[in-house]
């Protein structure tokens, strides 16, 4: 790398400490914060309470395994340290996480790409608008962005290596990511298929038993508990049929006008009714019937949609991977937020392009690679049709791969401005004589 080309990084990379650290400073202790929106803060805090409580992870008393309990538990920790500036904390701690984040994108793609593209990657990852957001909001996405982050180096570092130690990073990374979010529960699955994919053989059934069995372990806990309070009925969670039913009246997942209505008339109760301490709560029943009445009324309601599904998966795909729902679908929001979102669904726009690149280079360089990484995105993809599929949702599980790969589609980006400049040709200068 040229002294020119290092100072051009370093300067960039400061900048986009200076962004992090800017976004962080305006949220401070307040909540919501600006460009929050409608969000899950509220639920996470209210269970990190009752945690402290000692009200158990519960809604007015009653048992809930609606969110899984690992950032709840997280703020509940952060709360107890830093007191009444927590959520000041809580940003402070995620900025570091973030920063985190970027280094592992950064060791991925010197790994795939090479020295450079680890620079271009640590720098598109400090200035993805997605990343940085999460940095200052009290949800899950900034925490899984970095366990996925991890959880794709030992994926690669398997394929390449099939060693034990890598495996067990895998399970790990695994298991602590399907406590903070339910669909990351596909994760040991996707690693399972990638490991049977690559040719070396050796220690398979120790290095699989690692991949599987390490993420229950982690969870057994959870599990236990849910078999006890739930009395045999739940295992893993009651967010799978409300979600489900989302995925149709109100496939975004946002709080638009209009949805919760729809909720309503779709399951007779929406989620503020049920993620709350109000002794209105008590009127709902149990999570488990909740939850068993909206997995029966999803095969209707798809049935009513008709051919009005292709359009519907093909509007759910596009907010997942274009954020067309924070384009098109923010009538709710301030128009300066609007156009604040808009400018950064753009700057995405031109970072997926970049990624694109990388992938294609990926192909010619490291195919099977390239093969397992297209496997995760599109698999992941397609577990979401039946659920919600938004911007959010995408971040902690794509956007670290959608970084990694866009650091080397920088990279041919400037490569090729620069060839364009000196293949221009020279125009000839004509002397007037004195």
């Amino acid at each position: 790398m040229s002294a020119n080309t290092r100072s051009v990084f370093l300067t960039a990379m400061v900048l986009g400490l200076i962004l992090r650290a800017g976004f962080v400073l305006l949220a401070g202790n307040q909540h919501p914060t600006f460009l929050s929106g409608g969000s899950d803060a509220p639920a996470y805090i209210l269970l990190a309470n009752n945690l402290l409580d000692h009200k158990g992870f519960s809604y007015a008393g009653q048992p809930t395994a609606f969110r899984p309990p690992g950032y709840p538990l997280f703020v509940a920790g952060v709360m107890a340290v830093f007191g009444h500036e927590y959520l000041a904390g809580l940003r402070w701690l995620q900025f570091f996480l973030s920063l985190l984040t970027a280094a592992v994108c950064a060791r991925v793609a010197l790994r795939l790409f090479g020295y450079e593209a680890a620079w271009a990657t640590f720098v598109v990852s400090l200035f993805l608008p997605t990343l940085t957001f999460s940095t200052a909001q009290v949800l899950t996405e900034c925490l899984c962005a970095l366990l996925t982050a991890l959880f794709l180096l030992f994926v690669i570092h398997q394929h390449e290596n099939a060693d034990p130690p890598t495996a067990v990073g895998i399970g790990l990374v695994a298991g602590l990511e399907l406590l903070i979010r339910f669909n990351a529960a596909a994760l040991p699955v996707f690693a399972v298929l990638s490991m049977f994919r690559n040719r070396c053989k050796r220690r398979l059934i120790l290095r699989t038993a690692a991949i599987v069995l390490l993420p229950l372990l982690i969870a057994l806990p959870w599990f236990i508990r849910n078999q006890i309070v739930f009395r045999g009925q739940v295992l893993y969670s009651t967010h799978g049929g409300p979600n489900a039913v989302q995925g149709v009246v109100s496939p975004q997942g946002r709080t638009q006008p209009g949805d919760t209505q729809k909720l309503q008339a779709a399951m007779g109760w929406n989620l503020s009714q049920l993620e709350t301490n109000d002794p209105k709560r008590l009127v709902l029943p149990s999570e488990v019937e909740l939850n068993r009445h909206a997995l029966g009324v999803i095969p209707n309601l798809w049935r009513n949609e008709g051919w009005n599904a292709v359009p519907l998966l093909l509007q759910k795909i596009a907010d997942f991977w274009l954020s067309t729902d924070q384009l098109l679908d923010t009538k709710s929001l301030s128009w300066q937020e609007r156009l604040i979102r808009a400018a950064g669904v753009l700057s995405y726009w031109v970072v997926l392009a970049f990624a694109v690149v990388g992938l294609l280079q990926l192909r010619k360089n490291s195919p099977d690679i390239a093969s397992m990484l297209f496997v995760y995105a599109a698999g992941f993809t397609v577990l979401h049709f039946p659920f919600v599929m938004n911007t959010r949702l995408r971040i902690p599980l794509m956007d670290p791969l959608v970084v990694i790969l866009a650091g080397e589609g920088l990279l041919r980006f400037v490569a090729m401005l620069r060839h364009v400049r000196w293949a221009a040709p020279i125009e000839p200068t004509h002397e007037v004589a004195a």
